[in-house]
């Protein structure tokens, strides 16, 4: 199936051919009744041709700009008054997209590039299963974690579920994935969930000194270069400078 784009719903908004894919991807999804739920290396694996999980990140963050998508919980929808189903306002991006080439729905197992050899393609399952682990945990999951420790009378017990969901949606995706782990590991625990919530230190980035072993990269905080692994610079959403090692 070719990967379109809707023409009327993006005229006028200056995309280049990497942001009308991106937006042509999460447009199908919309359509789907189901939006896309997966992250950024998902997202660009998802393209016909070859893009970095970077370039899928900051597509996505100039379509909420110019407000073509919006994030609903942990997903990515097209804006409703902008998708339409008729077909006369569909133009293929045929100067991008190969006859051949695929758009798939969020995938459980990532799609692979055929082109790929077998240790190019263990390398992407490896990438793509270490980015599904670290995917921001929802709000059952937190809950869950919670009545794993707590037992599940207590949330019925001191009721505030509704002032704890609010609180949720308040927290950046790293204090999410660190309060979730805390509440799993027993280091972090109220005798109710909405204060468990409010009561977690909003978590902080670690810096590193340049020499340190694995995936590190340069990133811009507070108008300062600092250095951390790339796994940190996606949980704290920080401004990508350039590979370090």
């Amino acid at each position: 199936m070719k990967l379109l784009l809707d023409d009327k719903a993006t005229r006028g908004y200056d995309l280049n051919a990497n942001e009308a894919c991106i937006f042509a991807a999460i447009l199908k999804c919309t359509r789907a009744g189901r939006g896309w739920y997966g992250n950024y290396r998902e997202l660009a694996a998802a393209m016909p041709f070859v893009m970095s999980h970077e370039t899928a990140r900051r597509a996505v963050q100039k379509l909420l700009n110019l407000g073509l998508i919006e994030r609903r919980e942990e997903k990515l929808f097209a804006v409703t008054q902008i998708v339409t189903d008729d077909a006369q306002n569909v133009t293929e991006l045929a100067q991008n997209v190969t006859s051949d080439a695929q758009i798939v729905l969020p995938p459980n197992n990532p799609p692979i590039n055929n082109n790929m050899n077998e240790k190019e393609r263990e390398q992407q399952r490896a990438l793509c299963a270490r980015d599904c682990e670290s995917q921001t945990p929802s709000f059952d999951d937190l809950i869950k974690a919670y009545e794993e420790k707590a037992g599940r009378g207590q949330l019925a017990r001191n009721g505030a579920t509704d002032l704890a969901h609010d609180a949720w949606t308040k927290c950046s995706k790293a204090k999410k994935v660190k309060l979730v782990e805390a509440i799993k590991s027993g280091a972090h625990f109220k005798q109710r969930l909405d204060w468990s919530i409010t009561d977690f230190p909003e978590p902080q980035p670690t810096f590193l000194r340049g020499d340190e072993p694995g995936d590190v990269v340069q990133v811009r905080y507070n108008g300062a270069y600092k250095l951390c692994y790339r796994d940190t610079m996606e949980l704290f959403g920080l401004e990508f400078v350039r590979d370090w090692n």
